[in-house]
């Protein structure tokens, strides 16, 4: 919702938004944020991770608008990768959404996503705002160290200007900076750009949202001035605290400093 409400220029970094002291009727529903926020900067709606913010920015966009740009980024479609079994995720067009989705969707719920569409669209935002189409692997070799293949960079096309990615890509940085919800990702000497995530899981019985299991993540690229490495951390159902600043975003820079040592 942001790349595409930044692009389509329907809001502005600064621009305030009422978050409603943690709770927004909305589609006949109730829209709750964890923690209770009044007026809140488009930005720092991404750094502090408002349900009730999103829902808000993605209503400046309408169901059209906002679900062109979800597809643009790749959701709802196969990347192809070279790898057997890829689904496409879940994402149904704005005839079938009920009313309440044009918010829920804005934070997450009501599509489902696979990793690899996940990390393609964080990267896309680190490319300045083209999308790449993903490989397994760079080179293969034979035996002898002779390259037998070379798998060369393959464009799937421009989903935002390369002015609102780095527009994108600099609010990305604030939510790992103190204050964000991505803290504890912040990687000394190196600017990162990164979003936490905290899904609820289906239940299976009930078909419906459960109160207990989450999906946590943590996604994101350095340097942030000019992205090396894109990496997504997910945690299937984590025990005791559950958001994705907590339990995912360490995981990252673990792995963001082992790749540090050997870049």
């Amino acid at each position: 919702f942001a790349s595409s409400a930044l692009e389509e220029k329907t809001t502005r970094p600064q621009d305030v938004y009422f978050c409603e002291n943690g709770a927004y009727p909305f589609g006949g529903r109730i829209i709750h944020d964890v923690h209770k926020y009044g007026s809140l900067t488009m930005e720092e709606v991404i750094k502090y991770s408002s349900n009730i913010g999103a829902c808000k920015i993605a209503q400046t966009l309408g169901e059209q608008k906002f679900y062109s740009y979800i597809r643009k980024f790749g959701f709802g479609s196969k990347t192809h990768i070279d790898l057997p079994g890829e689904n496409s995720g879940m994402l149904a067009p704005p005839e079938q959404w009920s009313r309440i989705a044009l918010g829920t969707i804005a934070f997450g719920q009501g599509v489902s996503t696979s990793p690899i569409q996940l990390i393609t669209a964080m990267s896309a935002i680190a490319n300045d705002g083209m999308m790449m189409k993903p490989h397994l692997v760079k080179t293969i070799f034979d035996d002898q160290g002779t390259i037998i293949k070379e798998i060369r960079p393959e464009s799937a096309g421009r989903v935002i200007s390369p002015e609102t990615a780095r527009q994108v890509a600099s609010i990305l940085k604030s939510a790992v900076e103190e204050g964000g919800t991505g803290t504890q990702a912040f990687i000394d000497g190196y600017a990162v750009a990164g979003k936490t995530g905290t899904a609820q899981k289906v239940d299976r019985e009930t078909k419906r949202y459960s109160a207990h299991k989450m999906t946590s993540s943590f996604m994101g690229f350095f340097p942030a001035e000019k992205p090396q490495v894109a990496i997504l951390v997910v945690i299937d159902e984590p025990e005791g605290v559950k958001y994705g600043g907590v339990v995912a975003a360490p995981v990252f820079k673990e792995i963001a400093n082992t790749l540090i040592s050997y870049l």
